[in-house]
């Protein structure tokens, strides 16, 4: 793999995008799919857990589908890794596109108004591979779904950076609060037009995706 693709892969500009996408659909699931998650699985697995302790055995079943989805996606993501690409396509172009392509018949079912549980369940299986597929951020481990880590670090890096005052600590402290920044604005954006737009909203995230492709394209063949 190129060097300079690793680069792209890794840069702020990839980071926030993908920030901005997960925020969005974490949202919108939220917000219309009955307080279900596509990537923060914990959510879901608290859900589950306190249904199943008020005897709410039924209810609790919807929020263990999207897990498993979750799961199967990344197991997915790894067959992906394997394929031998024609082109010299990097696996990382593929992954995005199946991640575009997995949100775009999400649209197509949230248009014709099937079961939630197939609808999340597609979404949960497309963040499990952008979540496996893009972990660092210019050589710092991050996430681009589920920020409970992101916070952590955060939170030690500030710590960091006021004891020892090193330069790529500060960096690292605009690159990880520009990607928190950008989850927010995400969630904020799929509340306002959701409400409006529903199913169709999730062209969105495709467009994103579509450009996020086209960057580590771009990247490779120059």
């Amino acid at each position: 793999m190129p060097k300079n693709n690793i680069k792209m892969k890794e840069s702020l500009t990839i980071g926030a995008l993908l920030a901005l996408n997960s925020g969005f659909i974490d949202s919108y699931t939220f917000t219309f799919h009955d307080g279900r998650f596509a990537s923060f699985q914990s959510g879901n697995m608290l859900q589950l857990g306190l249904n199943l302790a008020h005897g709410h055995w039924s209810h609790a079943l919807i929020f263990l589908w999207p897990a498993l989805a979750f799961l199967g996606g990344a197991m997915l993501n790894q067959l992906i890794k394997r394929i031998r690409y024609v082109n010299t396509w990097q696996w990382e172009e593929f992954a995005v596109l199946t991640e575009a392509l997995g949100i775009f018949v999400t649209v197509c079912l949230e248009l014709l108004h099937v079961p939630t549980p197939l609808t999340l369940s597609l979404l949960a299986i497309c963040m499990a591979i952008q979540t496996d597929t893009f972990t660092k951020l210019n050589g710092m481990t991050y996430a681009t779904t589920m920020f409970t880590g992101n916070l952590k670090r955060l939170g030690s890096t500030i710590a960091s950076y006021l004891m020892n005052h090193q330069p790529s600590e500060l960096e690292h402290l605009k690159n990880l609060s520009l990607v928190i920044l950008s989850f927010i604005i995400g969630a904020v954006i799929a509340s306002w037009i959701g409400q409006t737009l529903h199913g169709w909203a999730l062209l969105l995230p495709v467009l994103i995706l579509l450009i996020i492709n086209q960057t580590l394209k771009r990247d490779r063949i120059a």
